[in-house]
């Protein structure tokens, strides 16, 4: 049977010259074939242009998935062990021994929509893409010969599933899962179980920012306003804080936290309240509470552009709440993982935060992603991490009036 073609409208081949891997339903000019959810496509230009090859879906509202731009290649199973292998060759360049690490990262790694990731002897797979989920036996076939997991499990637990016809699930694919294992970070122990804990339970983009925060907490006393599994924390009670107080809504995950804390021998220094930081901050505020290091490290509040106007005034009243919080001289390490928000448009919310307080604000480290989450650059949705380490100055801008405590 011969391979269907997408054919884009004029004008519409713009983003695929420059990089970017998604055709969307409203760039289709015509479909010559029948091709099923999951197919493979050629795609071309209106002149006859082919721009390569890609997964198909008829009601998703990513038409295309690019895979390639090689229009003679098999999309067959040897391909797709090839990505894998480069996707693993490519973290061993930075990551040697692959202990805890995104092994897949979608569209950077040349499999779209789909995440693998590393906890020790056990890797989780998801997906996005009907595609790719097709072919799940296929990508777990490599993972297994190229690394001997003890278990991959299925985390399909997300929303946008439903959007290609996915349902969400979870389950052990391969292997027997140990449940609990343990993994460390800059020689802290972490308990991790890859089946049941919500998957940014230890934020692995994360870990590089940690340990800068673990390099200036001598002394100080912080508030980690979203513990989760108190991964972040932690790491400043072992970098020599004084006092921890974190804060966690999720009771699972502060019960996590502790026994985190009691593993590593740092549980008297930490103290932890249930409570929701964006509701939470103000009332610290208005209390005079105060603190020489605040870690700010929300969930994702703009994965759409949608979203950004919400989350645009919920960045700007955490770190509003973060710099009144804060001693004079004292420091924020605040960062913001929504796609939808460049970095540009995150230094735009922390001056106005500053501005909000009074008061300055210097850079003294700024950072992205780890090398395991390699971004494209003609594809913004793959660089979404912004991590920034500001101290407060008692330099007052001049012209703007100090709010009330914990105004945005």
């Amino acid at each position: 049977m011969a391979q269907a073609t997408v054919h884009l409208r004029p004008g519409k081949a713009t983003g695929l010259r420059a990089g970017y891997p998604w055709v969307f339903q409203n760039q289709l000019a015509s479909i010559e074939g029948r091709p099923a959810a999951g197919a493979v496509v050629h795609i071309r230009g209106t002149n006859g242009t082919h721009y390569g090859q890609g997964l198909y879906h008829p009601d998703a509202q990513i038409a295309v998935r690019f895979l390639t731009s090689d229009p003679a290649v098999a999309i067959d199973e040897a391909f797709f062990y090839r990505r894998v292998e480069q996707a693993i060759a490519r973290r061993r360049t930075m990551l040697p021994d692959l202990q805890v690490c995104r092994l897949i990262f979608s569209e950077s790694d040349g499999l779209p929509g789909t995440v693998v990731e590393k906890y020790g002897p056990v890797l989780t797979w998801s997906t996005l893409s009907y595609g790719m989920a097709q072919r799940r036996d296929t990508l777990l076939s490599a993972l297994d010969d190229l690394l001997k997991p003890a278990a991959i499990v299925e985390r399909n637990d997300h929303w946008l599933r439903r959007k290609e016809g996915l349902e969400e699930q979870t389950s052990v694919l391969q292997g027997r899962h140990p449940g609990e294992v343990l993994v460390e970070e800059d020689g802290l122990t972490f308990a991790v179980d890859a089946l049941r804990d919500p998957m940014t339970g230890l934020a692995l983009d994360q870990r590089r920012h940690r340990a800068v925060v673990r390099q200036c907490a001598k002394g100080r006393r912080v508030l980690d306003a979203y513990a989760a599994h108190g991964a972040y924390g932690l790491q400043a009670a072992a970098g020599g804080a004084t006092d921890v107080h974190m804060l966690e809504i999720s009771t699972p995950a502060r019960e996590r936290a502790v026994a985190n804390a009691e593993r590593n021998g740092l549980r008297d220094r930490v103290r932890l309240e249930a409570a929701d930081a964006l509701q939470h901050l103000g009332g610290l505020v208005r209390e005079g509470a105060q603190y020489d290091l605040v870690l700010l490290h929300p969930p994702a509040f703009a994965r759409s552009r949608r979203q950004v106007a919400s989350a645009t005034r919920a960045y700007t009243e955490l770190n509003t709440s973060a710099f009144e919080l804060l001693a004079p001289g004292g420091l924020l390490a605040t960062t913001s993982a929504s796609p939808a928000i460049d970095e540009d448009a995150f230094v735009d919310i922390l001056r106005e935060s500053a501005q909000h307080t009074g008061t300055g604000l210097r850079v003294l480290h700024r950072g992205h992603q780890p090398p395991d989450f390699p971004t494209l650059e003609a594809m913004d949705e793959t660089s979404y991490l912004s991590f920034f380490l500001l101290e407060k100055t008692d330099d007052a801008v001049p012209g703007v009036q100090r709010s009330a405590p914990g105004a945005a």
